[in-house]
């Protein structure tokens, strides 16, 4: 029973990492044609976009969340494996673990204290203090939505690798 729950819940996420990915995809498309068109208005019109820096940053912002579990899940996170390279068996899976489980305690930090932060931002209408004036709150708010992934993601590496050494 167990086992079908969580493969159905690793459908779930993959089907959710794709469409993270999708629109980080399109926001890199997008934070590169902005950058190019500030450049060209900067220097040969000498008329910059007064809202290209404060919508590039929010997009480096969301890429990063909204990608990171799928690259966690492909496996292209960047690890130093020098200790787990050396030793083999119930070691190596006992330090795979314990790397999982720091993942997941810093995802789930970052979950718990990320829709807390996007709810104060919301109810005190606390706005960003620049040209746009954007809220807060949907700045922030991606800090959760691309944590619960990872954290899922955690939770389906560690259950297969329990099934490896079941």
């Amino acid at each position: 029973m167990a086992d079908r729950v969580f493969k159905i819940l690793e459908r779930l996420v993959q089907s959710y990492n794709s469409v993270l990915i999708l629109f980080a995809s399109l926001m890199m498309s997008g934070l590169m044609g902005i950058v190019c068109l500030d450049l060209v208005l900067r220097y040969f019109f000498n008329a910059p976009l007064l809202w290209g820096t404060e919508i590039t940053e929010i997009m480096l912002l969301d890429i990063t969340f909204l990608g990171m579990a799928w690259v966690f899940q492909e496996e292209g996170h960047v690890v130093i494996d020098v200790l787990i390279n050396k030793v083999g068996g119930k070691k190596k899976k006992f330090l795979q673990l314990i790397s999982y489980a720091v993942t997941g305690l810093v995802a789930s930090v970052l979950i718990y204290y990320g829709f807390y932060a996007t709810y104060d931002h919301f109810k005190r209408r606390v706005f960003n203090p620049t040209i746009m004036e954007t809220p807060i709150w949907l700045i922030i708010m991606v800090i959760p939505i691309g944590s619960l992934p990872l954290f899922l993601e955690v939770l389906i590496k560690s259950w297969r690798l329990r099934e490896k050494s079941g």
